[in-house]
């Protein structure tokens, strides 16, 4: 469970970050989707980054009410992730993704998105399982 919830905090923190340092260029990137109203692209340049960092942090915590909080916080985003890229896809708009920022290499949206993005969904699910202890055995007779 602890590398699922490394590997996927750390895929949020790194996406976040460039995101969160450039947000006139991240709300650009999400204007390319043609999915959003104008009035409504600084909002969510300036909230999406907040909430990778917030949901990758409760991810590593050792709480499992947050390590769920976090989760579903980052699943409903790679949830939307996924509805937008599939619908960038079923559209046929050619963009590059926008995922790390403008500092990352810049990605065209289709198919590998989308599967990464479901692998990522799935790193959190099990991310999200439980860590109980290990009842100790009875003792023998």
């Amino acid at each position: 469970m602890w590398a699922a919830r490394l590997g996927a905090a750390a895929t949020f923190v790194v996406a976040a970050v460039p995101k969160a340092d450039d947000l006139v260029g991240f709300a650009e990137d999400i204007r390319n989707y043609q999915a959003f109203p104008d009035w409504s692209l600084y909002a969510i340049a300036a909230i999406v980054p907040m909430l990778e960092l917030v949901g990758a942090a409760a991810l590593l915590s050792t709480r499992e009410r947050w390590v769920r909080a976090g989760g579903v916080v980052l699943g409903g985003l790679t949830l939307a992730f996924i509805a937008l890229i599939a619908s960038v896809i079923g559209r046929g708009i050619d963009l590059d993704c926008g995922c790390f920022g403008k500092q990352a290499e810049a990605e065209a949206v289709g198919w590998p998105t989308l599967l990464r993005d479901v692998a990522l969904l799935g790193a959190i699910a099990v991310a999200m399982v439980p860590v109980r202890a290990a009842k100790p055995s009875p003792p023998s007779p």
